[in-house]
């Protein structure tokens, strides 16, 4: 049996604005390469509905773990 770390089953933190914008500080670690980043969703983007689906329940101020999204 292997043991998952932390690092392993999140991708990164979220939070949500007071006007409901999702921010997400993301990370991606593979063979040979590192990188991070920021996206923001705001409540009139596309995929917002998807992005707060995927990450549950959120509120203003709260900062909640990001599990990878399915392949």
């Amino acid at each position: 049996m292997s043991e998952t770390s932390i690092d392993d089953e999140y991708i990164g933190t979220a939070t949500m604005d007071d006007d409901g914008t999702i921010n997400m500080k993301l990370r991606a670690v593979g063979p040979g390469i590192v990188g991070a980043g920021m996206v923001s969703y705001a409540k009139n983007h596309p995929n917002y509905r998807e992005v707060l689906q995927h990450l549950g329940p959120i509120k203003p101020g709260v900062e909640v773990m990001v599990k990878p999204w399915p392949d």
